[in-house]
C-alpha cells in the first residue's frame, strides 16, 4: 500500500525540482545576458544582439 502513495509523492518531488532548476537556468541565462527576471520574465535584453 505504501509503494502506491510513495510513487506518486516521487513524481510530484521530481517535477517540483526540475521547474526550480529551469527557473534558476533561465534566471542565470538572463543575468548573463544582461537583464533582469521581473515576474518570471526576463526583461531588459535586446532580441536582436548576437555574440
Amino acid at each position: 500500500m505504501f509503494r502506491l502513495i510513495r510513487l506518486p509523492i516521487m513524481f510530484g518531488v521530481a517535477f517540483v525540482l526540475g521547474v526550480m532548476s529551469e527557473r534558476n537556468a533561465a534566471l542565470d541565462k538572463c543575468l548573463d545576458a544582461g537583464g533582469v527576471m521581473t515576474s518570471g520574465v526576463c526583461r531588459g535584453v535586446s532580441r536582436g544582439v548576437s555574440e
